[in-house]
């Protein structure tokens, strides 16, 4: 991961676009060990939706030590609560994989999308979004592999799409090659789309989804993993850890302050006072 990250420039490159790119933010050990759970997964016929894909969902509960400095990573918890405000919860962790399709039967492109919590955008200015989409592929992104596509701008457009336009290269899209190990971010209003995989392996996708505090989660938080590590932050006293697992003590003075100052300097504010409650152990001597 780069050793410094200027988090403002990702904002305005965000709410330009609608998405941002953080090169090389996961190691190529923490790749390999996340494609290795996905792996045993399937081996062990773990129960996932399946609809020409695999997604493993609740991965946080599955395997909290390996998912949570991801979930948790104080740079993208950073990011995302100049985004968000100080509001940020789990909606999910997923790991999936899509198979290989023979070339021959590939009729388009994935399909245009915007994400869970989204809508059709007003025209003209930006909106805080009810999510963001925290991307990261296991593998670089080739052509036959499937790269991501993008709308830019399309978070700030009313850009409607009739059925049969909903699975074809768009005019003005970008096609972005990741690498693994790269994470975009991208908003919940965005128009985006997967590229088919042609390149006779799995193709790993790994979605660390983020929402509003007071919007529904789509993961279970009750299991006693997630209990645990909300248990761990309780006795830390990080707001941010419990937040991001539905319990947010700060929400109702927060979410009912008046709204009569600007909306990031007062994120910022309360980002700082969390921060500054956490209590730090101190080794014994």
């Amino acid at each position: 991961m780069q050793s410094t990250i200027d988090l403002n420039a990702h904002l305005a490159e965000f709410k330009k676009n609608g998405f941002t790119v953080f090169p090389q933010f996961y190691s190529p050990d923490l790749i390999k060990e996340w494609r290795a759970k996905f792996d045993e997964m399937q081996q062990d016929g773990i129960a996932s939706s399946r609809h020409a894909s695999w997604w493993y969902a609740d991965m946080c509960e599955h395997a909290p030590t390996l998912m949570l400095p991801a979930v948790a990573h104080p740079v993208m918890l950073d990011f995302a609560e100049m985004v968000l405000g100080p509001f940020v919860q789990l909606d999910n962790l997923t790991l999936a994989g899509f198979p290989s399709t023979p070339r021959e039967e590939v009729k388009g492109i994935s399909g245009w999308h915007r994400d869970r919590w989204g809508q059709v955008p007003p025209s003209g200015d930006y909106l805080r979004p009810n999510a963001i989409n925290a991307i990261s592929y296991l593998q670089d992104l080739t052509d036959e592999f499937g790269p991501l596509r993008v709308i830019p701008g399309s978070h700030r457009k009313p850009i409607t799409l009739r059925p049969e336009e909903r699975t074809q290269p768009y005019a003005g899209e970008q096609v972005i090659h990741m690498k693994a190990g790269d994470v975009v971010v991208i908003h919940n209003a965005l128009l985006h789309s997967g590229t088919p995989n042609t390149a006779g392996h799995t193709r790993y996708f790994f979605s660390v989804y983020y929402n509003l505090t007071w919007l529904k989660h789509t993961d279970n938080h009750s299991g006693p993993n997630i209990q645990r590590l909300i248990q761990e932050a309780r006795e830390r006293n990080d707001h941010r850890q419990l937040r991001l697992f539905g319990v947010d003590d700060n929400l109702q003075p927060r979410a009912n302050s008046g709204f009569v100052e600007a909306d990031e300097p007062r994120w910022a504010e309360w980002a700082a006072a969390d921060k500054a409650a956490v209590k730090v152990e101190v080794e014994a001597s």
